[in-house]
């Protein structure tokens, strides 16, 4: 089943939608693509203009080369003298348009340019009633000003009936730089064959069949070709009537516009050729993280957490005296610039405002490998996301990934360091065995002094104190008796070993703590990540994407 062609104002929107995705993306240096852009607003803004004007109106141009006889067959089209006619070349300076019927037509006309403006002769032939026939300057003329307005107002008009004549029929002027160009204007372009009194009847058949396939050749094989004589008026009438249809069907306003936004949209796509763009698949997304994780140091931060996590064990539960010599090691943490508490990032300035500041880390800059990984996965992402694309809109497409490379090192850094992980508050279970150390170390502390209080008793000879103790113990199957012990020694044993099994399960509590909270961290890092990822590249190649995907997609739609 045949699809319907899409409206003219669907055509129009989406020659303008080209235009605006196209605009970006083209330099100044280019200048096909420049002309192409100018041409196509060119279009937009004639369609804007003469959906504006008149409907009842169909302008119809003859054009054609010196000497062809525009001017008599314009004489004789409207039975009288409109236009002189002569052997000085060229005859028509300045446009003159014959108009039938009483339908106001000033505004068209102005917007033509127009000034020259001839009524029909009254009744002359009611089927033309809404013709605006002109007479165009030669296209040929050696005068840059007939020439001029002969182009400006080629592009204006409905409808073009180009004049020929049997000498200049194949001249490759008119073919390739008027006729070629206007191969989707088959539907508004009629061409006739003047002078054919001056050929045998069997010569103008065959002028007229080459003629016809010299059309074909450029493109305008539907275009019929009419043999007249504008001094015999052998094929006026059918002209007459060929003309009379195309103002009875209304049509050609509408089929004036639909071929030149489509040539407009053939002409950006000649300069600038729409393909499909590539498309970032999760797979590339996440060889981008991974390799920007690297380069930012996420592993590294990660194992910085759970070091600091296990530091800060020790230093909060740890033994007193070992805690008490941790001190002389630094805080992997600290040693980022990161986990800092929150009184240490403020503002110190005397007077100032306590303000918050953004912590920068201190970590190591990535190696030359780990940076070269980076720039390579943001590479493959530029080449995926080029797809089939070529010339500017590959160059565009490329670069989209490498726009913000050099704002990524300070984003990661920033989004790294500022991640709630980093500078998470020590657990709450830290207090438990921290009270019970010192209570180990209080013991141990008590009974060691205890002890040195008998030995220097003992050593001077003293009477010895009375000394409390533990036990004896009787035996109880399967259990041994125990001897009794002094409670100074009680109180040092006790406190020491206590001390050591409390430090052993701090220890263990903490490996596993610091663990789950590198994993978490990871996690948390890698999400940061992510969004960096996402806001300095991501983002933009699927800007750019949808860009080129929007500029196939109206081209197609302009063109179909």
């Amino acid at each position: 089943m045949r699809r319907r062609a899409p409206a003219l104002a669907d055509r129009i929107g989406a020659l303008g939608e080209a235009v605006e995705a196209l605009k970006p993306v083209a330099g100044p240096g280019d200048p096909a693509i420049s002309a192409a852009l100018t041409g196509a607003e060119g279009v937009l803004h004639r369609a804007a203009e003469r959906g504006g004007l008149s409907a009842a109106h169909t302008v119809v141009a003859l054009a054609g080369a010196t000497g062809s006889g525009k001017s008599s067959l314009t004489n004789a089209l409207a039975g009288q003298e409109v236009t002189a006619v002569g052997a000085r070349r060229p005859t028509t300076g300045h446009p003159v348009a014959v108009v039938w019927g009483t339908e106001p037509s000033g505004a068209l006309l102005d917007w033509l340019g127009i000034t020259r403006r001839i009524d029909a002769v009254p009744a002359s032939d009611v089927r033309l009633d809404g013709l605006v026939l002109v007479d165009l300057p030669d296209i040929d003329s050696v005068k840059t000003d007939h020439h001029d307005r002969a182009a400006r107002l080629a592009e204006r008009v409905d409808m073009l009936v180009w004049v020929l004549d049997p000498q200049k029929y194949a001249d490759a002027v008119v073919h390739q730089q008027y006729l070629r160009p206007m191969a989707r204007h088959a539907e508004v372009t009629l061409a006739v064959l003047n002078q054919v009194d001056t050929l045998a009847p069997a010569d103008a058949r065959q002028v007229i069949a080459d003629l016809g396939a010299k059309l074909a050749d450029d493109g305008l094989s539907g275009v019929n070709v009419l043999g007249v004589s504008a001094l015999t008026g052998a094929g006026l009438p059918d002209l007459r009537r060929r003309l009379g249809d195309v103002v009875a069907r209304r049509a050609a306003v509408q089929a004036r516009l639909t071929a030149d936004v489509a040539t407009a949209a053939d002409r950006l796509v000649q300069a600038c050729p729409a393909a499909a763009p590539g498309r970032i698949t999760r797979a590339d997304q996440r060889h981008l993280v991974d390799r920007l994780s690297e380069a930012g140091g996420v592993e590294m931060v990660a194992a910085a957490v759970a070091g600091s996590y296990r530091y800060r064990a020790r230093r909060r539960a740890g033994w007193p005296v070992t805690r008490w010599l941790g001190r002389f090691r630094p805080d992997p943490l600290r040693r980022l610039h990161l986990g800092r508490p929150a009184r240490e990032m403020q503002s110190k300035e005397p007077g100032s405002e306590q303000q918050p500041v953004v912590a920068v880390s201190s970590s190591p800059p990535a190696t030359p490998a780990v940076r070269s990984q980076a720039a390579t996965a943001l590479r493959r992402l530029a080449e995926a996301s080029a797809g089939e694309t070529t010339g500017v809109w590959r160059d565009h497409l490329r670069e989209g990934a490498m726009t913000r490379i050099d704002d990524l090192p300070d984003a990661l850094d920033a989004a790294i360091s500022s991640r709630r992980s980093v500078h998470e508050r020590d657990p709450r279970w830290f207090a438990v065995p921290s009270v019970l150390q010192w209570l180990w170390f209080a013991a141990a502390v008590t009974g060691a002094l205890w002890l040195g209080v008998i030995a220097g008793v003992r050593y001077l000879g003293l009477p010895m104190p009375w000394t409390p103790q533990l036990g004896p113990v009787p035996a109880q199957e399967p259990w041994p008796a125990l001897p009794a012990l002094p409670w100074p020694t009680v109180l040092l044993v006790a406190g020491l070993l206590l001390g050591v099994i409390t430090s052993l399960l701090v220890w263990a509590a903490a490996r596993i703590g610091a663990a789950r909270r590198r994993r978490k961290t990871r996690a948390e890092l890698g999400r940061a990540v992510e969004q960096v990822a996402e806001r300095l590249v991501l983002a933009e190649v699927r800007a750019r994407i949808d860009t080129a995907e929007r500029y196939a997609r109206a081209v197609e739609l302009a063109r179909a």
